[in-house]
């Protein structure tokens, strides 16, 4: 069962191809700063050049996917003076190590990520054909998750890091196609990407306060809610909080100082649940996709893929193990 309409997303999408080659860098310029933020291009030939890009939003979360070749990036005073509300941008290539200058050098290699701040100015350089992934949050969204956004901003993440290979392998995932076609609620991956960037701050000095009795408290309550309301289709982290009478800010940082995160918790829960169902006999007559459906899982493909993640076992080979019948 796939998601609703309502929670999908639409694609923009931009090509140079689409235009002559004498505006290819003006047309490019425009596209990122329209799908992005204000960015200037140069060190490209127009003749050569070409660019591809697509954006799509996971709720409060832009996700832009961009391909193309050699050329160089900057924001000056005067696309800086463009900006709207503060932003940070979870900048990072797939295949491609590239360069940068924001408020220091760094040269970054595939799958590395710079959060890119938007209050500063910046220069980014990639000398070959190149795949990326762009991930936009207002600094206002972050502070559900983190005391202080700054902690992170302009930061170089290594993408083998703790904390930064888990993102980076998040992040990597995430394209305008998936959002047009979410296997969860858009909050839910966006509130994700939140969780994962708190967990990545957690190692730095000072980002995070001496937890309290009360904050590991509320942490228990919040974990035992969403092992008694996994199976809801569709349930947020928005649902858990309100349901406790604590806000959003307060249920993410709880889990954050733990190294925990909502969407991390949910799966686990759904996947136990799910396994046992697959294991009793109380529900051998019960089909895989409703095993899966009753779990709390939407897609029949992407319980089978966390079922396998967890053990090993396709959900009918564990079915089988345990001497019930198949679909």
């Amino acid at each position: 069962m796939s998601a609703s309409v309502s929670d999908c997303s639409e694609i923009r999408s931009w090509s140079t191809a689409d235009v002559p080659e004498p505006k290819r860098l003006d047309y490019f310029a425009a596209a990122v700063s329209e799908a992005i933020l204000p960015l200037a291009i140069d060190r490209a030939n127009p003749r050569e050049f070409y660019a591809e890009l697509k954006m799509a939003r996971l709720a409060d979360v832009g996700v832009t996917s961009v391909s193309g070749n050699a050329h160089s990036v900057f924001r000056g005073r005067a696309e800086i003076a463009r900006n709207g509300e503060p932003c940070f941008n979870l900048m990072m290539s797939l295949h491609t190590a590239w360069t940068a200058e924001h408020r220091g050098q760094m040269v970054l290699a595939p799958r590395d990520i710079l959060v890119m701040d938007s209050r500063y100015p910046i220069r980014a350089t990639v000398s070959k054909e190149f795949r990326a992934v762009n991930i936009s949050v207002r600094e206002a969204w972050l502070r559900r998750w983190l005391p202080d956004p700054n902690v992170l901003a302009t930061r170089h993440i290594p993408g083998g890091s703790l904390w930064g290979l888990a993102l980076s392998s998040y992040l990597s995932s995430m394209t305008p196609e998936l959002a047009a076609n979410p296997p969860l609620p858009l909050a839910l991956m966006a509130d994700q990407i939140g969780s994962l960037l708190a967990l990545t701050a957690s190692g730095i000095p000072g980002a995070w306060p001496q937890r309290s009795k009360a904050a590991i408290s509320i942490r228990e309550r919040i974990v035992s809610q969403i092992h008694q309301r996994c199976r809801e289709q569709g349930l947020t982290a928005a649902d858990v909080a309100l349901g406790l009478g604590i806000s959003l800010r307060t249920l993410h940082r709880a889990l954050a100082s733990e190294q925990q995160t909502f969407g991390g918790l949910l799966l686990d829960a759904r996947a136990g649940h799910g396994m046992r169902m697959l294991q009793s006999t109380l529900f051998k007559l019960l089909t895989i996709e409703e095993i899966g459906y009753r779990a709390g899982f939407q897609n029949p493909s992407h319980f089978s893929r966390i079922i396998r993640s967890r053990s090993g076992r396709t959900p009918k080979q564990l079915r089988v193990s345990s001497g019930h019948k198949t679909d």
